[in-house]
């Protein structure tokens, strides 16, 4: 069924309006500096599926800063197996074309889902020791910056004569404190960064249910808030 809807994307991108200058979808021949170096887009595998999209989403409602630019109400979609970030374009001759954006100039994005606003920035533009051409989702409260870099990996599905993937999660999460970027891996490398209110910190955890890990990622939002003040 996912492959099917994939297949069916580029006919839904057709009935999408498209803005130059700042609202809406770039367009080549109004202005051809913000996507003269992407590249059209083209899925490496027929079979891929919406598993390996962020939020498992063809369509993503948004927002782009790219060489300084903002881009509003944007559609695109985010592969997080294979680190692209996919928007449409209008070119010259008034045909519309899947493109891969430039991760160099593509700076950051914001996507709004199930009424939660998610933000991503280029590593490089977080800090130093992240990766310059992938994105990292980024919760900034009062001392320490909280980072998520969503990623799949790609298995060929077991059965015998299969032709389909399965996805699975490989999350990495890290706190940036005082300039020093550390890796998250569980509940008890968040509390380290709270050695005062270590027996508080772990009662909160315990009563909301909080696991934070590559699966439950987010969870370590709510425990911010609340003890990063």
């Amino acid at each position: 069924m996912k492959t099917k809807l994939l297949k069916l994307f580029p006919l839904i991108l057709v009935l999408v309006s498209f803005f130059s200058s700042t609202f809406g979808q770039p367009q080549l021949s109004s202005n051809p500096e913000t996507i003269i170096n992407g590249r059209i887009w083209v899925p490496s595998h027929s079979v891929d599926q919406a598993d390996q999209f962020l939020f498992e989403k063809l369509e993503l409602n948004g927002s782009f800063k790219f060489k300084g630019q903002q881009f509003n109400n944007l559609k695109f979609f985010y592969d997080i197996s294979r680190e692209l970030v996919i928007t449409s374009i209008k070119t010259e001759n008034k045909t519309k074309r899947n493109i891969v954006i430039n991760p160099s100039y593509l700076e950051e994005f914001n996507v709004k889902n199930k009424n939660l606003f998610y933000q991503f920035k280029r590593g490089d533009l977080i800090h130093e020791e992240l990766n310059s051409t992938h994105f990292y989702q980024v919760f900034s409260n009062s001392s320490i910056t909280y980072i998520v870099k969503y990623s799949k990996i790609r298995n060929l599905n077991s059965k015998i004569g299969s032709s389909t993937f399965n996805y699975f999660n490989d999350n990495q999460l890290y706190a940036i404190r005082k300039g020093v970027l550390s890796s998250i891996n569980n509940k008890n490398d968040i509390i380290k960064l709270f050695p005062l209110q270590k027996k508080e910190a772990k009662q909160f955890l315990r009563t909301n249910k909080l696991k934070i890990s590559k699966n439950t990622p987010l969870d370590a939002i709510p425990f911010l808030i609340k003890f990063d003040q």
